[in-house]
């Protein structure tokens, strides 16, 4: 297995089945119903929905970053500023942006895994994995929101 396969294989186990710590975001979103997913918690910042919007623009924007695409800079003012996607539509919408985010992680040139992202000081390695661990730090804050917001 080549540099590639091994990150989007951790990337599959964070986002469909076989993550260390717990569910995979797929796993995750099956247990959420429509309503838990636009509920904020108490004092909560996102819902459930934000979140997997975030990770949804994140996953197409480092899938579309090549030579003459720059990845954009977040700026979270605009970044969590999006119009709302319907749950279900969302959950689809995210569904093909992972599968594409994966093939591309595996079909990615091991010989371009060194050079620099463009738009970043850092090589797309380092992009491809980090992708993975937005993924589980945004995970577990929507099993966090799921606690709170499931019984209410």
């Amino acid at each position: 297995m080549n540099k590639c396969e091994e990150i989007a294989d951790a990337y599959r186990k964070v986002t469909v089945a076989g993550a260390w710590y717990g569910p995979s975001v797929a796993e995750l979103l099956l247990r959420i119903t429509p309503a838990q997913a636009v509920k904020k918690p108490d004092g909560g910042t996102h819902s459930i929905s934000e979140l997997l919007q975030h990770l949804l623009l994140w996953n197409e924007r480092v899938a579309k970053t090549n030579e003459s695409c720059e990845l954009p800079k977040w700026e979270a003012e605009k970044d969590w500023a999006e119009a709302a996607i319907p749950w279900n539509e969302l959950v689809e919408r995210w569904s093909k942006s992972r599968d594409l985010l994966e093939e591309r992680m595996r079909n990615f040139s091991m010989e371009d895994l060194e050079k620099q992202t463009p738009g970043r000081t850092y090589p797309y390695k380092v992009m491809l994995n980090g992708i993975t661990q937005h993924t589980i730090w945004h995970s577990g804050q929507m099993a966090m929101v799921h606690s709170m917001v499931k019984g209410k």
